[in-house]
Parts: C-alpha cells; structure tokens; sequence
C-alpha cells in the first residue's frame, strides 16, 4: 500500500512537471492584442473598397451611393494607419528626427570668414598658394 502512494505521488509529480508549460500558455501583451485587431480592421477596410469599386465599375451601385461608401471607407481606413502607427515604436523617433531636421534648416547658416592665403570651398581647411589641390579634401581649387 505504501509503495502504491508513492508511485501514485511520483507519477503526479512528473506529470505536474510536464504538463506546467502546457498549463501556463503564454499570453499575448495587450498591444499585440491591438495591432492584430487593427491589422484586421486594415484588411477589412481595403477588402470593402476593393469590393465596391468592382461593383461600381459593374454598375452595382450608382455614383452617389459609390461616392459617399468610398469617402466613408477611406476615412475609416485612414483612421486605422493613424492607429497603427502610434503603435509602431519608430513613429515617434522619425516624427523627434523630422522636428530635429527642421529646426536645423531653420537656423542660419554661418559663413567662415576668408584668410589671406584663402580656404577649401568644400571642407574649409586652409589652403596652400603653391598646391593645386586642397590638402584636406583632395578638392581642385583656383589661384585668387
């Protein structure tokens, strides 16, 4: 009896061991969740537009009826890529990169003052009266 208990308890055991993975599945994030759904929704949208300009072009649906479903889709649809790509984690690094850009082109650009012997137009290094290439840049400038 005592050698029955403790099969029956190492048996249990090693099905408790094996089959924890299968108990504990892995569950998605929530955003995983959301950008899946929003994917679909994607799908759907694009599915319907090409579905109505085919029964348009069948005339199935009249110009007005196609006009104002069209519009509606597409603003549903734009809706969605608007979601989609807040949820994209390089949108906002391109959006900080297009600000940082634009307030560089902003500014005005400050022109090195001239020395006597003169300076490379390309990388602004000094240049030499005797040499007939800049030294720097390897860039072919003209006696002044």
């Amino acid at each position: 009896m005592l050698d029955l208990i403790l099969i029956l308890g190492i048996t249990l055991s090693i099905a408790g061991l094996v089959g924890a993975p299968f108990m504990h599945r892995h569950q998605p994030c929530r955003e995983d969740d959301t950008r899946a759904d929003l994917l679909r929704q994607k799908d759907t949208l694009y599915t319907a537009i090409r579905d109505l300009e085919f029964d348009f072009q069948t005339s199935k649906v009249d110009q007005k009826d196609y006009m104002e479903l069209r519009q509606h889709l597409e603003r549903e649809a734009v809706h969605v890529l608007r979601l989609l790509d807040t949820l994209d984690p390089c949108t906002a690094l391109e959006a900080a990169l297009e600000q940082q850009i634009a307030l560089l082109r902003q500014r005005p650009t400050e022109i090195a003052p001239v020395s006597s012997a003169g300076a490379c137009l390309s990388c602004g290094a000094e240049l030499q009266r005797d040499e007939p290439l800049c030294l720097s840049c390897a860039q072919e400038y003209r006696e002044r």
